[in-house]
């Protein structure tokens, strides 16, 4: 099966804008966005430097060491052979865990789309990030379960280099910008990305069930059919997935949190995680037309709600590139830089617990999440939703109600926002 390979000198824009980031990285503190009891939303203090702005000549990437704080190397107990590592949980074959996660992108916008989302509610980890335009879009990780088929499948975005090398991951998406297909190519996983604009367009790895002219919300994927072709190419088998720590029993520091309310564009796109002690897990509930009144979000291959056993919501360094999103040019991407390390919030049990992600470089695996003892602090057995959060986005709890709520903050656009080459 053909793939298309792209052109190195394609790449240089788009480097250019991680070059500069990872530069302001260096400067990124340790420290946590204050939550107030404020009943409006406050901001919280920024935790890294300005945004950078786009240079006319490539910045060298800086040689200091980045130091992600806390300092401590974190203690990861090793995870028994029977037990997934991404959920925690025992599973009935070993043998789903002897192939690489596929990591599929989902679309969320517009509303229209959730009659046809497939699979959601069964992926082990799903990554909620910041698309452009205000919408946001999902990264959902697959290992233990083999659902028939999941999508929508749409494009990736910037952040799937982190997420694909992060998971060690088969990529599956649909077209995806130049922009974006530039990044990938400089990745060590490019000949695990999965697209039409790969060379893979065929059933049952990417099928239309109506034609792209008349639809994009009918592309679906099977991951049964995406391990096979892992295998075939010889790009299968177990990965080191280590990083998170699962326990049933409740680690201490965590206050009651029962409601966790995200607006990732103000009156518009909102998804609120809503806790239920019978089943000891957050339901997922998401917009509608008839805002502020929210409907469940719920999983068509089911017909259940979505729940997760956690939610963590991280705050990330986003910054504004020319990547062109849209085949009008009308909204560009945004690169999130995952690594480094930068605050987080852990909700499981109806509890928060204040934590700090910490992940290395490209190479570095999964983030850890640590509380101020720099310990890794586990995660409920089950699985898991990460929203992801621009570095200062502006955050309130409300300790009388158990409410946290936060609003996505979108870096300002670059001044000269131009097409990639």
């Amino acid at each position: 099966m053909s793939r298309l390979r792209l052109v190195a000198t394609k790449v240089a824009t788009t480097s250019l804008f991680r070059d500069v980031a990872l530069f302001f990285l260096l400067t990124l503190a340790a420290c946590a966005p204050a939550i107030t009891a404020s009943p409006t939303l406050t901001p919280i203090p920024p935790t890294n430097t300005p945004i950078p702005t786009a240079t006319a000549s490539p910045t060298p990437t800086p040689t200091a060491t980045l130091t992600p704080s806390p300092t401590a190397t974190p203690t990861i107990t090793p995870t028994p052979p029977v037990i997934n590592p991404l959920t925690g949980l025992a599973v009935a074959d070993p043998a789903v865990l002897e192939r690489r996660p596929v990591a599929i992108k989902v679309a969320h916008f517009p509303r229209r789309v959730r009659e046809h989302q497939l699979g959601l509610s069964l992926a082990d980890n799903v990554w909620e990030h910041y698309a452009e335009g205000g919408v946001t879009r999902f990264t959902a990780i697959f290992l233990s379960q083999s659902p028939e088929k999941v999508g929508n499948v749409r494009s990736a975005r910037l952040i799937d280099a982190y997420l694909g090398e992060a998971y060690q991951a088969m990529l599956v998406a649909s077209g995806s910008s130049q922009g974006t297909l530039d990044r990938l190519s400089q990745t060590d996983f490019y000949d695990r990305v999965i697209a039409e604009a790969t060379g893979y367009s065929d059933c049952p790895l990417l099928c239309r069930e109506e034609a792209a002219d008349l639809t994009t919300d009918k592309l679906y994927t099977s991951p049964v059919a995406i391990w096979q072709l892992a295998t075939e190419l010889k790009l299968n088998g177990r990965q080191d997935l280590s990083g998170f720590v699962f326990n049933p029993a409740l680690p201490s520091g965590g206050v009651s949190a029962t409601t966790i309310h995200l607006d990732f564009q103000l009156g518009n796109t909102v998804a609120e995680w809503r806790y239920d002690p019978a089943t000891q897990a957050y339901a997922r509930w998401v917009d509608t037309a008839s805002l502020p009144s929210l409907d469940p979000h719920l999983d068509v291959a089911t017909g259940q709600p979505i729940t997760a056993a956690n939610v963590v919501v991280l705050y990330v360094l986003h910054f504004a590139t020319n990547v062109r999103e849209d085949e009008h040019g009308q909204h560009f991407g945004y690169d999130v830089l995952l690594t480094g390390s930068g605050p987080a919030r852990l909700f499981r049990d109806g509890l928060m617990y204040d934590l700090t992600w910490m992940r290395g470089d490209a190479s570095a695996g999964l983030p850890r999440f640590v509380d101020a003892a720099g310990q890794v602090v586990p995660f409920r057995p089950g699985n898991t939703w990460f929203d992801v959060l621009s570095s200062d986005s502006p955050t309130t709890f409300d300790a009388s109600q158990g409410v946290f709520s936060a609003r996505f903050k979108a870096p300002k656009p670059l001044p000269t926002a131009t097409p990639t080459p």
